[in-house]
């Protein structure tokens, strides 16, 4: 029975179709297959024993193995989106995501919870737990029905950051081919990077852009932003465009042309307005008890399939709160 596919030929529901189909088969058996993910109605697993097939409808009895290997996939997916993190995009070499504010990128040897002895959760050990998931049950199922087995190591590659306060889309590759093709062609795969902001004040000027050499101190690990070209400096290139002007703060819209370290956070406290949360780069106010910065919108061109992939995440709810400020 496993792994016949059949084409329904009149409107019937579904457990109905199954027990006429199988009438060697008890109903609780039929049940019990429904139940654990055997049944795929039109591609997609159907645990509804009410659903409506019509004329035409594909249905195909998977192999319990199967079953249960792809079942584990999707608990590992809903325990990755209990931890905050929503998967925007996947496919067999990148995966991106919307990461939680608050929540580290990647681990970092310098960071306040190495110096305080503990290991903190970061998005790729989560995603690197999560991959890994992924990999044992498309080897079980790849065993299950006869194909070759893909024996490389499960593991995240990280293609670029946002700091621990940003919100937002996120790229990660699954393995190492992946992240050298895009990140050595990132001004041409990237095709829009979008973040937005709520910046103390009143930015003056409705758009423009901000230029400077950035350098890490290595004593504070604040980033020391220069007008002109200085040794081991990184040029740095933001524009901006002002979304609304409240009292106190004022929304922006930033897109790069480079990708450094805080970029965003020290050329908004270049132009005088800092971001509010933003202690580090001298905030004032912290509305929200979180940096308010949002990474919105990343498309890029798929080097593999050479198609644009979208990716947008909508404002934190605790953004709201700007609109009465």
């Amino acid at each position: 029975m496993a792994g016949q596919k059949f084409t329904v030929g009149r409107s019937v529901p579904l457990l109905q179709y199954l027990l006429e189909t199988f009438p060697g088969r008890s109903r609780t058996d039929v049940k019990n297959m429904l139940a654990k993910g055997q049944v795929q109605v039109n591609g997609e697993t159907s645990t509804a024993f009410d659903l409506l097939l019509s004329k035409g409808d594909s249905v195909v009895i998977l192999p319990k193995g199967v079953s249960i290997a792809r079942a584990s996939c999707r608990d590992a997916k809903e325990q990755l989106l209990k931890t905050g993190v929503k998967i925007l995009f996947e496919d067999q070499n990148y995966i991106v995501v919307d990461k939680p504010s608050g929540m580290l990128s990647v681990s970092s040897a310098r960071g306040s919870a190495a110096k305080k002895g503990h290991k903190e959760r970061t998005l790729y050990a989560l995603l690197n737990a999560y991959v890994k998931v992924e990999a044992r049950a498309r080897r079980k199922e790849d065993l299950i029905n006869g194909n070759g087995v893909d024996r490389n190591t499960a593991k995240i590659w990280i293609v670029h950051r946002l700091d621990k306060g940003t919100s937002g889309v996120i790229l990660y590759a699954k393995n190492e081919r992946a992240k050298d093709l895009i990140q050595s062609k990132w001004k041409e795969l990237v095709i829009e990077r979008k973040y937005t902001a709520w910046l103390e004040g009143k930015v003056e000027k409705d758009y423009g852009a901000v230029q400077s050499w950035l350098v890490e101190s290595p004593k504070s690990l604040k980033m020391k932003s220069f007008p002109e070209e200085v040794k081991d400096g990184q040029l740095a290139i933001t524009h901006f465009k002002v979304l609304s002007r409240g009292k106190y703060y004022s929304q922006v819209e930033f897109s790069l042309s480079t990708g450094r370290k805080n970029q965003i956070r020290v050329h908004s406290a270049d132009m005088g307005n800092p971001i509010a949360g933003d202690e580090k780069y001298g905030a004032q106010t912290d509305p929200i008890r979180r940096l308010a910065l949002h990474a919105g919108t990343l498309v890029f061109r798929n080097p593999y399939s050479k198609k644009a992939i979208s990716c947008h995440s909508p404002l934190p709810d605790a953004f709201a709160k700007f609109e009465s400020l």
